[in-house]
């Protein structure tokens, strides 16, 4: 190379150095992100986030109960597999998405994909595909990532923000922490994106800190992920129907609205809690006991839902204390069953499964 060659390059690199020098500070100062309220954080992740478009990749923790529990008749929906290590997001907003689950070897376990009101599930262990229409309230409130709403959390959490980075990215973290201190809560914690409120993930820990459950992003691509979010095509169909108590259930959890005429088998309390929603259909029953962190849901089904337990045999238990009493927990939320005049009666709820036990003795024996 001749020394005009030399001289030119050289000149064009000190150029570009000093050009980097200059504007880099005005760079990462336009990144900077301001400081907000834990309340704005969430009223801009609540209206704009849930909506944003994007592509991202996220790690995956589940300590939270045994992964492939279902509830029978109220909570038939995918849950990821234990062999799951990461998930990949396509969200073109919060009625069209797809959600991959992938194993260590980061192959895809399972897909569940939305597009509008129809939900589109498969398991790669079975080449099971089920297409649902999502029906009442669950076609409206129910997207990919659990934001809560603003007035959801007034007077039950205790709030606060600050500015982090996640995948790189300026990101806000929410964090809640219960008022009450008679649950098995730890935090709750949130990240968004700086600049569109877009998720990035959350995390859930129980009161000695230890982390349950969590998603936190390790790749963000903002922008409309076209066909990566369309429901997969491949599969044998299988059939599955959601009951009309899990659209009721969503409907009374999500907008809060107080039912009359519970059936007769629901008390008015439950330990400390008053009875606040309740639904009967075909011979399965929900109620909802307390609000806020402390909420505790009672299932009542004529059939005995964990009579033939199959795999939750596995992992049900006595509960301590208690002669006919099972149940479950994994430090942040508990489960006991027992049976009653015929039916099988279930609490869950973040409380040990003492207090659930001692609460369900005094009110049905």
């Amino acid at each position: 190379m001749d020394r005009k060659k030399w001289y030119a390059i050289a000149t064009l690199g000190a150029g570009a150095g000093a050009l980097a020098f200059f504007l880099g500070p005005m760079a990462v100062a336009h990144t900077r992100l301001r400081p907000m309220s834990a309340e704005a954080v969430l009223a801009h992740a609540w209206q704009s986030g849930r909506r944003a478009a994007f592509s991202e990749s996220l790690t995956y923790t589940n300590n939270l109960l045994p992964a492939q529990v279902q509830l029978p008749k109220l909570l038939n929906l995918p849950i990821p597999d234990a062999s799951v290590k990461s998930v990949n997001v396509y969200q073109k907003s919060s009625m069209s998405w797809r959600l991959e689950e992938l194993n260590q070897n980061n192959n895809i376990m399972a897909v569940v994909a939305r597009n509008q009101d129809r939900l589109v599930t498969y398991q790669a262990q079975n080449n099971h595909r089920i297409v649902a229409q999502l029906p009442g309230q669950i076609g409206t409130a129910w997207s990919l990532w659990p934001i809560p709403s603003p007035h959801s959390l007034a007077g039950q959490w205790l709030t606060t923000a600050h500015i982090t980075t996640v995948a790189g990215i300026p990101a806000y973290a929410l964090t809640l922490r219960p008022r009450a201190s008679d649950t098995l809560w730890g935090t709750v914690t949130y990240w968004f994106q700086g600049r569109d409120f877009a998720p990035l993930g959350f995390r859930i820990t129980d009161r000695s800190g230890q982390v349950v459950f969590g998603v936190q992003a390790v790749t963000f691509t903002p922008g409309n992920p076209g066909r990566a979010s369309a429901p997969p095509t491949v599969g044998h169909v299988v059939s599955w129907h959601a009951s009309p108590v899990l659209a009721q259930a969503a409907d009374q959890l999500s907008l809060g609205s107080a039912v009359s005429g519970p059936p007769p088998f629901f008390p008015k309390t439950l330990g400390p809690l008053a009875r606040g929603t309740a639904r009967e259909e075909g011979g399965t029953a929900l109620a909802v006991y307390g609000s806020g962190p402390g909420r505790v849901l009672v299932l009542s089904s004529q059939t005995k839902a964990w009579a033939k337990r199959g795999r939750a045999s596995s992992f049900l238990r006595p509960v301590p204390g208690s002669v006919q009493d099972q149940g479950v927990t994994d430090g942040v939320w508990s489960v006991v069953t027992f049976p009653y005049h015929g039916r099988e009666v279930t609490l869950m709820g973040s409380r040990s499964q003492q207090q659930l036990a001692k609460w369900a003795a005094s009110a049905w024996r």
